[in-house]
């Protein structure tokens, strides 16, 4: 049951982390600890299945959780409380980085990672903010079903290559606020296509990340670890209106964040 709750927990971040403007549900996941038994699953769905449903339910509750019961709650946060829930998130993600530190070392580590961590933070942060400064905010009057399967996969690539935020490219591509409103208000007709295309996105691109992870374990995650520097630094509010509120939520979100710490390594992993 511990292990259930612990769990589910992780999968409302993660599915937060998936809507949320700056954030990257599989950068949450590898900080959890649970991207690798995510790719491993989709790219053998038959192995071990039934052990792996038990397990990933309770992620996939709390996703769902994250994503659609919070929407309407989140919306109202994000149009009125945006950098109070930015600094929470990013007081999060500094309480369990150092996981992801270690787990990025768990198969040695050469003074080349650091460089490569270092390189991929800087340069993806470079590339991501002139992306989102060039993109055109043209408006759209009718969004077909093909171009919602194609958001869908944006938001799988989300999940598959942590760090991307899926949430940005769409917000940036004027798709954000209509999925967003699609989820308050359970309209199908939008959320399958979307999760139609998420999904196909993991399953065809999980057997190349678990071939990755097993012949350059080090050099993925070492890359991820620079791209979830990059997320975390992008979300961090320029502006904001009182200093003690900012401060306050940084403290909450890194208690957070190392109290899931705490309950990560207390728990038994998955394989």
């Amino acid at each position: 049951m511990k292990n259930s709750t612990i769990n589910f927990i992780k999968g409302v971040f993660i599915g937060m982390g998936a809507v949320l403007p700056g954030l990257s549900g599989g950068a949450l996941a590898a900080i959890f600890g649970i991207y690798e038994p995510i790719i491993n699953f989709f790219s053998n769905i038959k192995k071990e299945f039934r052990a792996n449903i038990k397990f990933f339910i309770p992620i996939a509750l709390g996703g769902i959780f994250g994503i659609f019961i919070l929407s309407h709650v989140l919306s109202y946060l994000l149009e009125y409380n945006l950098p109070e829930i930015s600094i929470f998130f990013v007081g999060s993600m500094l309480g369990i980085f150092p996981n992801l530190v270690k787990q990025a070392g768990a198969n040695g580590r050469e003074p080349i990672h650091i460089v490569l961590t270092i390189f991929v933070a800087i340069g993806s942060f470079l590339l991501l903010s002139n992306a989102f400064e060039t993109i055109s905010y043209t408006g759209r009057t009718s969004i077909s079903t093909s171009t919602w399967v194609a958001s869908g996969g944006i938001v799988g690539l989300g999940l598959t290559f942590p760090g991307l935020s899926p949430s940005n490219f769409l917000m940036y591509l004027n798709l954000y606020q209509p999925l967003s409103e699609a989820i308050s208000n359970l309209n199908f007709a939008i959320i399958i296509p979307v999760a139609v295309g998420g999904l196909l996105t993991v399953v065809l691109s999980a057997k190349l990340v678990a071939y990755l992870l097993r012949v350059a374990y080090a050099v993925v995650y070492h890359i991820i670890l620079g791209l979830v520097i990059t997320s975390t630094v992008m979300i961090v509010p320029r502006e904001f209106n009182s200093n003690l509120v900012i401060a306050l939520c940084l403290i909450a979100g890194l208690t957070v964040g190392i109290l899931m710490s705490r309950l990560e390594t207390s728990a038994p992993k998955h394989n």
